[in-house]
């Protein structure tokens, strides 16, 4: 609408002009600000558009308080804008695109000086006149358009005579509805698949365009508009240049290992920088783990849990990382994994411990299997007992993650998927307290807090195994008597899929 009044400025026209719009919001100018300084993190950010809303109006009454102008509060978000938005729920973000889109629109992207200054002259002179409202119906009589509009608030009928009706929508972004000859021949391959919030399409961290099947694509990405259901602010031109940046050097860093650059354009890539996180699940209080290489942007998750995929990628999407695998230390009954979902999400690959009875994965972790992160090499151990196909990490043989095979002064039941406390004690005593005294444990549940220990306390400080020999510690595991997981139907008839929740409507009055 502001390009097409200013450009009908330019030309001279001097008729009068009528903006219709559901809100009737007036665009807002620029104004010079003080720089303000940060007051949202992603980690401390309201998971809510409420709260988000909520948050960035107490702000604005403290700047305003100090001084400082609403726009540099705004201001101070962009930074982080993508991020907030990527952190938002998909529902939330649906919430915020039914309530608030209007207001972001005309308060985020406001105008230059001299632009406002046409509007704000067309308006003080009548010309130009703002209607908040629906266009009911448009009908050509006489030359003319015979307008009617219902009026926002009031609902009453305003009818208006015009010489021309200008759709300044724009191009749609919806690309379910999309005739763009292009568009409809990437729908009719299933290459594309667009975004449930109708703006846009389906794409991964790096761009790489989802296919209706929720793979990534290898050949096809995208920046831009296209992105707008991810990414929300991806139309101007800081977000765009970074954008291009990040996925040059995506590209760059896949094809490093198949071609040689020139030497006068030779990058000297970082050394490789490990890259260790222990993430926190409170409600099934499950720790996962991220190791990557903060060099390569090579990143690998071991117990990722389903409730916490958007904090995961969260993270992800900071320390500039690509998800390449999920891996489980064993078939879990207390919570679902996150593993499908990232796998729709990022394109990574699904292992699972081998014999264990998983479906749709992309393969299998063995006893013994080695793979090199950042310079550290992560080892394979097989730890049955709590399970019969259970999987142990050790990470430079400086840490041990240990799934529930060794808890911190504990260690998991064996009274379910064919655990077994004989096994359990004999994988313990045999292959773990092998280890160095000074290796570290980092388990897969704490339900006190505790994040780390090591080989040498478990030894003498766990109450399960310190003291007690093979018959002991089986009288004492089979006399737990405790009450099964709360989620373990949901969780299990999941986890046998990868993480695949299947919902069963039922329909029975």
């Amino acid at each position: 609408m502001v390009d097409m009044v200013v450009s009908l400025a330019q030309r001279g026209f001097t008729g009068k002009i009528h903006a219709v719009s559901r809100h009737g919001l007036i665009p807002r100018s620029h104004r010079p600000t003080d720089p303000y300084p940060p007051f949202l993190t992603l980690e401390t950010a309201p998971q809510t558009t409420r709260g988000l809303l909520g948050r960035i109006r107490a702000e604005v009454k403290t700047a305003e308080s100090q001084g400082h102008d609403w726009r540099a509060v705004l201001n101070a978000l962009r930074p982080i804008s993508q991020g907030l938005w990527h952190c938002l729920p998909i529902g939330e973000r649906a919430r915020f695109l039914r309530h608030l889109k209007a207001y972001w629109e005309v308060l985020r992207h406001r105008l230059a000086d001299e632009i406002a200054s046409i509007l704000d002259e067309a308006v003080e002179s009548g010309q130009l006149t703002y209607h908040g409202g629906r266009i009911e119906t448009a009908e050509v009589k006489n030359g003319c358009v015979e307008v009617t509009i219902r009026q926002r608030g009031t609902g009453n009928l305003l009818n208006l005579t015009v010489d021309r009706i200008i759709n300044c929508t724009g191009a749609s972004n919806d690309y379910r509805t999309i005739t763009d000859p292009l568009v409809v021949h990437l729908h009719q391959r299933g290459l594309i698949r667009p975004h449930p919030l109708n703006c846009g399409i389906e794409t991964a961290d790096n761009g790489a365009i989802l296919r209706p099947d929720g793979t990534a694509s290898n050949t096809l990405y995208s920046l831009g508009n296209p992105r707008k259901g991810d990414l929300w602010e991806t139309t101007a031109i800081p977000e765009l240049r970074l954008q291009a940046a990040e996925l040059a050097w995506d590209l760059l860093r896949s094809l490093k290992e198949r071609i040689s650059l020139p030497t006068a354009y030779s990058i000297a890539f970082q050394p490789a920088a490990p890259i260790f996180r222990q993430l926190f699940d409170r409600e099934s209080s499950t720790y996962t783990y991220l190791i990557a290489d903060s060099a390569t942007g090579e990143a690998i998750l071991i117990d990722p849990v389903l409730e916490q995929v958007d904090r995961d990628r969260q993270i992800l999407w900071q320390l500039g990382l690509t998800l390449g695998y999920t891996m489980e230390t064993h078939v879990h009954a207390d919570h679902i994994t996150g593993a499908h979902r990232l796998r729709e999400l990022t394109n990574c690959s699904i292992l699972v411990p081998e014999n264990a009875e998983v479906s749709d994965i992309d393969g299998y972790v063995r006893d013994g299997d080695l793979w090199t992160v950042a310079g550290q090499q992560l080892k394979a151990i097989a730890t049955p007992g709590h399970t019969d196909s259970h999987i142990a990490y050790l990470i430079d043989e400086k840490r041990l993650l240990t799934g529930d095979a060794l808890l911190i002064r504990g260690c998991g039941r064996t009274d379910f998927q064919n655990g077994s406390p004989e096994v359990l004690y004999k994988t313990v005593t045999e292959k773990l307290f092998t280890l160095p005294d000074d290796t570290l444990v980092y388990p897969c549940h704490d339900y006190l807090g505790r994040t780390v220990s090591s080989i040498g306390e478990e030894k003498r400080w766990n109450p399960r195994f310190a003291g007690r020999n093979r018959e002991d510690f089986v009288e004492l595991m089979n006399n737990l008597n405790l009450p099964y997981p709360k989620k373990m139907t949901a969780a299990l008839s999941a986890n046998a899929r990868g993480g695949k929740v299947v919902f069963v409507m039922d329909y029975q009055i």
